[in-house]
């Protein structure tokens, strides 16, 4: 080959790679709108996979299987995902707004601390920095809901690309696994070996994590709104959150309510409150997640708390509520991509 040849070739690889990084850069600006919807689709399908395969045992062969059960398993998805979210979105959105005038009502009375006993009132010096700081977050909590109520448009255009994309991710996951084995060639076996211990580790997180938190936060808000305690679905959703994030525990929630209604029974003298929900919450909402996380995840998975605190809270912070399951799974593809590097070397 003359020079002038390999000149000429040289000048069509930088073009073919400049036209292949500005089409990857317009692609990515075309989808980043609608990147969120499209991670939690892929994360939805992942978690649901098992189920959909299941469902294709049961459908007649000459039916088209793959077809249904796609739309079965979106279905599925909405009864048990999107429909309890959005429920859950709706009440919360009320219980914030009453909430914040609550406090507004109860910091325009001139004595609200009048009825408390001797020795507690002696905390009403502290009443107006608590003002501030509720009046700031009743604030934050109001304007966040505002925006969502805001943007329903685009939530309800979000929720069409994920069943969307849920379906699709469903019907041609392993078209979509060739196509990674092609793009990122590797060992034979190696691709199997990689998502195993993927799979070990992303649902040990979601089952130890997620799936237990949501069953405090059931618990919670029954024990709460059975009590009486004002905004349960607030409160219970709450705990969910807390009982998540490792190193913290839905203690954090129920122990100052456990306050609340102790404070309240110096007034009332019903003590039943607080000292219900003190066992309640001890020998239920707490102990329920030494008692479920080991019988759901087992051995399954060891994954270092850090990992899911920023998984969870970076996600959180990075795509909003979806944050929850998208950030520790993108964690969980790090730990298994430095695991293989490792065993390369």
């Amino acid at each position: 080959m003359t020079k002038e040849e390999e000149r000429h070739e040289a000048y069509k690889r930088t073009v073919a790679l400049v036209v292949a990084v500005v089409v990857m850069i317009l692609s990515f600006l075309i989808i980043r709108p609608f990147l969120v919807a499209i991670l939690s689709a892929a994360a939805l399908s992942y978690i649901f996979y098992p189920f959909y395969l299941t469902t294709l045992k049961y459908l007649p062969k000459k039916a088209r299987v793959k077809e249904i059960g796609a739309i079965f398993t979106c279905l599925v998805i909405i009864l048990i995902v999107l429909v309890p979210v959005s429920f859950v979105t709706t009440f919360l959105s009320y219980e914030i707004r009453d909430g914040y005038l609550f406090l507004q009502e109860f910091f325009k009375s001139n004595q609200p601390l009048q009825n408390l006993p001797p020795f507690l009132s002696q905390w009403a010096g502290y009443l107006p920095q608590f003002k501030e700081i509720a009046t700031e977050l009743g604030t934050q909590a109001l304007g966040l809901i505002q925006g969502v109520l805001k943007g329903i448009p685009n939530v309800i255009l979000s929720i069409f690309i994920t069943i969307f994309s849920i379906y699709y991710f469903l019907k041609h996951g392993k078209d979509l696994y060739n196509f990674f084995s092609d793009l990122f060639p590797l060992p034979e076996g190696r691709y199997r070996q990689m998502i195993a211990r993927f799979d070990d580790l992303s649902r040990g997180m979601i089952m130890g994590q997620v799936a237990v938190g949501i069953v405090q936060g059931t618990l919670a808000w029954a024990g709460f709104y059975f009590l009486g305690v004002p905004n349960p679905v607030l409160w219970g959703f709450v705990t969910a959150i807390i009982s998540i994030i490792p190193l913290l525990g839905a203690a954090l929630v129920w122990v100052p309510i456990t306050a609340y209604l102790l404070i309240l029974g110096t007034i009332t003298g019903e003590y039943w409150r607080p000292i219900t929900l003190l066992v309640y919450g001890t020998f239920v909402i707490s102990l329920i997640d030494n008692f479920l996380k080991p019988k759901i995840v087992g051995d399954r998975a060891n994954i270092h708390p850090l990992v899911i605190l920023f998984g969870i809270l970076g996600g959180i912070q990075l795509f909003g509520i979806p944050g929850i399951l998208i950030g520790p799974l993108i964690l969980t593809i790090f730990d298994v991509v430095i695991e293989i590097y490792k065993e390369t070397l």
